[in-house]
């Protein structure tokens, strides 16, 4: 008897489970589904939040030629059989985020420009005063002082210029390394998008599952 009772409590979980999978669902629904579970990939994410488009009614879900150059310009920041956590499920009107290990650097708050500013020098007070005066003054001698004084004053504030200049580039090229760093490791998502507005119908764990079958492994 216990045995029979046993078989008919898994043969519910089992069916259960499938009517999970199957049943039309909301946001709410597929993110405790899917929130927090681990997965294996199949294939390399770009370290981007852009992550991977796939279009599961399309003759050719994945733009090979796009993916290839997502990774050429922003690193692997998951690779291929990476374990990683499922951190968001966002739906919108056409296409769903699977967002992975935070979903892709790029999102809001996160570091993205390397550009340093650095104004010119300005001029000095000096500077300033000789140019009023070389406008007054007629004396040729009492020019020329003032025309090398210029010169010997305008060199200063360009090497002050030039040496601002290159702490700037060395500057920004440690910013670039800096947010290269957290590109690898802000995860990257799947956009599953589709060619019609989605419905009800359309939000299963199972569709989702279907349409990345081919990248996703998901093992539990």
């Amino acid at each position: 008897m216990r045995k029979y009772i046993k078989k008919l409590l898994i043969a519910a979980a089992v069916i259960l489970t499938a009517n999970l999978l199957t049943a039309a669902q909301t946001e709410a629904d597929l993110k405790r589904y899917f929130e927090g579970r681990r997965v294996e990939v199949k294939i390399d994410l770009p370290a981007t939040k852009d992550g991977v488009n796939i279009h599961p009614e399309n003759d050719r879900p994945l733009d090979f030629g796009q993916y290839g150059n997502a990774l050429k310009t922003f690193g692997v920041s998951v690779r291929e059989g990476d374990r990683i956590m499922i951190t968001k499920i966002k739906v919108k009107d056409k296409h769903i985020e699977f967002q992975l290990g935070g979903g892709g650097y790029g999102t809001l708050g996160d570091e993205t420009s390397s550009t340093v500013y650095v104004p010119s020098a300005d001029k000095t007070r000096r500077e300033k005063n000789i140019e009023r005066e070389l406008k007054n003054e007629t004396d040729e001698r009492r020019r020329r002082r003032l025309r090398d004084e210029l010169n010997d004053l305008r060199s200063d504030r360009r090497r002050e210029d030039a040496r601002n200049q290159a702490e700037a580039a060395e500057a920004e090229e440690m910013a670039k390394l800096r947010i290269q760093d957290k590109r690898l490791q802000g995860g990257s998502r799947f956009n599953i998008r589709f060619n019609r507005k989605l419905t009800a119908a359309d939000l299963t764990p199972e569709m989702i599952m279907d349409a990345l079958a081919d990248y996703v492994y998901f093992a539990d």
